[in-house]
């Protein structure tokens, strides 16, 4: 049973979760665009680009105002998405289900990076979600479902190690690992998780502004 439900959750189900996704944050990427043309129409036809790629820089580099008013978090913010991204990408296992599914193949690094990048994207996700949980001005501004939003992006990674570790039930989580990618994988565009995209739009739009009024990038 569990190993039909791996075969269903990391194939078929895992292309439809690839597909939602995508189909997703492009919508929502033509409509943040089309809300930005109704009130501001000249925005679009009078980019800067290189203002708006060197904000979108400054903000994926810790060189910015906000990013160094709160070093723990940005740290933390940093050390989560590199070991997500990194493991997403770049672990063996995943690797060859892409290659196996659609043909697709790049270099891989070791599998006792596996461990390391899962603990270290569960360990920045304590540090952002207890910063979550105990500022008062965040704690204020958090909705019970972007704690259970939390709960799901930390179910990849701790179902992953939890496996790589052959914990008692492996097959389970297994079965839990893809199940937890493929739902996360189609929340994105429905969610705040969707800055995945939204953040490069609206920072190189801001970029782009400040560069015109020669302020510099944000």
């Amino acid at each position: 049973m569990t190993r039909a439900l791996y075969d269903l959750f990391a194939g078929p189900l895992a292309l439809g979760a690839f597909v939602v996704c995508l189909v997703g944050l492009a919508v929502r990427g033509v409509v943040f665009l089309s809300l930005m043309r109704r009130e501001a129409a000249a925005v679009p036809e009078n980019v800067r680009w290189g203002w708006a790629g060197l904000s979108i820089l400054r903000y994926l580099l810790p060189v910015n105002v906000t990013n160094r008013v709160n070093p723990l978090a940005t740290a933390a913010g940093f050390v989560f998405h590199a070991a997500l991204i990194g493991g997403a990408l770049f672990l063996s296992a995943h690797v060859v289900l892409l290659e196996q599914a659609w043909g697709l193949s790049w270099p891989v690094l070791p599998g006792l990076w596996a461990d390391v990048l899962a603990a270290a994207a569960l360990a920045g996700l304590v540090v952002l979600a207890g910063r979550r949980l105990l500022d008062p001005k965040l704690r204020g501004l958090s909705e019970p479902r972007d704690l259970w939003l939390l709960l799901l992006v930390a179910l990849p990674p701790a179902s992953g190690l939890a496996a790589h570790l052959l914990a008692p039930g492996y097959e389970w989580w297994m079965v839990l690992h893809v199940v937890s990618a493929d739902v996360l994988l189609a929340a994105i565009p429905f969610t705040k998780l969707s800055h995945a995209l939204l953040f490069a739009l609206s920072r190189g739009v801001t970029g782009s502004d400040f560069g015109k009024r020669r302020v510099g990038p944000w």
